[in-house]
């Protein structure tokens, strides 16, 4: 076989595969590492935790998300706080049914009633109703489409007391891919949160939490100013991690992972979720940020961009090269999609990105024989 002289359109592609399996490799070393450190000593005694859970009707799996959390493994007395819309009378019913095949668990249910101009209650004004209600040593705020798995509390309640430590939170894992909208949001959370949040732990502390699952210890939570004034920021995750550094602590990522049912029916919802997500947070947060902050956020999402960028260059020049360098950003995009856990990793995938890997490196026009598994 003959080998072609690579152009200048050949090493650019070229360049961008390799420096994207580079960044992909160097952060799944980071996150190997992030899994494998030990977990900080258990608390003399365990504090006892109050779960606040505001409901939306129509929550993707609500009751198998209420019934994960009645099946937590912790030792000591856990709150279950469940806030609904007073108009709501549907997902009180439902509520009322878990709590009746529940009936161990200390729950209450608690109906906010939503503001003049609107048809729920927001979740802000949700927890803010709750509060008071709460008894727990530890205030853990739960969004009501997340799935707990038995031993959360007992991951995350340790970091709590870890000097300088002021909010826990956890990883998610994106579990639904019943529609084509659902997939893209399973697969791009699932590819990038652990890539983008874990190997940044290195380098800073976070500046944002993820908020679907977060706790304070609750001296902390007041002396910080709880959730007072947080319905005006759009960016609330940010605003959170913000007040705990003025108050001269740090948000503690930990190696949690909770499963998320969301479902997406429609383009329209999958672009306000996107917009939710991704364009609204980072106007309201990038500008507030420290010159070094700014160049931390820059660096977990500079690599994003590259296997478009590269699709592009293969549709647009239809070289082989090109393709060939997509398949190799393709596997190593892979490698995360389908799981958040390390356990779960594909071999086949792993195996394919470096075969292609190899194919890119060696500058080759044509693909090594046979199938490596």
């Amino acid at each position: 076989m003959q080998r072609s002289t690579p152009t200048y359109l050949d090493r650019l592609v070229y360049g961008l595969a390799a420096f994207f399996a580079l960044d992909r490799l160097l952060k799944m070393a980071a996150v190997i590492h992030f899994f494998r450190r030990p977990s900080p000593p258990v608390p003399p005694t365990w504090p006892t935790v109050s779960l606040l859970q505001p409901i939306t009707r129509g929550a993707s799996g609500l009751y198998e998300s209420l019934c994960s959390r009645a099946r937590l493994n912790y030792p000591a007395t856990v709150q279950h706080v469940l806030i609904c819309d007073a108009h709501d009378e549907e997902t009180q019913a439902l509520v009322a049914a878990y709590l009746k095949e529940f009936p161990q668990l200390q729950a209450e249910i608690i109906t906010v009633e939503a503001e003049s101009d609107k048809a729920v209650a927001t979740k802000i004004n949700k927890l803010q109703t709750a509060l008071p209600r709460a008894t727990g040593e530890v205030l853990c705020f739960v969004d009501d489409d997340v799935m707990l798995r038995q031993n959360t509390l007992q991951v995350m309640i340790p970091y709590l007391f870890q000097p300088g430590t002021g909010v826990a939170f956890g990883l998610p894992c994106f579990t639904n891919w019943q529609t084509t909208w659902s997939s893209l949001i399973s697969g791009l959370v699932n590819s990038n949160m652990m890539l983008s949040f874990l190997p940044l732990t290195y380098i800073s502390k976070p500046i944002r939490i993820n908020g679907h699952i977060y706790a304070f210890r609750r001296e902390i939570f007041q002396a910080i100013g709880g959730l007072d004034g947080l319905e005006n920021y759009i960016d609330d995750e940010y605003e959170i991690a913000r007040r705990v550094r003025a108050f001269k602590m740090h948000a503690a990522q930990t190696p949690l992972v909770y499963d998320i049912n969301n479902s997406i029916q429609s383009r329209k919802a999958y672009t306000s979720q996107i917009k939710r997500w991704f364009v609204m947070p980072r106007q309201a947060m990038f500008p507030s940020l420290s010159p070094k902050e700014q160049v931390i956020a820059s660096i977990a999402s500079a690599t994003l961009p590259l296997p478009s960028i590269i699709a592009l260059l293969a549709l647009c020049t239809r070289r082989r090269s090109s393709w060939l360098s997509l398949e190799c950003a393709w596997h190593f995009l892979e490698l995360f999609t389908h799981g958040a856990r390390i356990a779960t990793w594909n071999v086949i995938h792993l195996c394919s990105a470096g075969r292609s890997s190899l194919s890119l490196c060696c500058g080759l026009q044509y693909k090594l024989p046979g199938p490596c598994y």
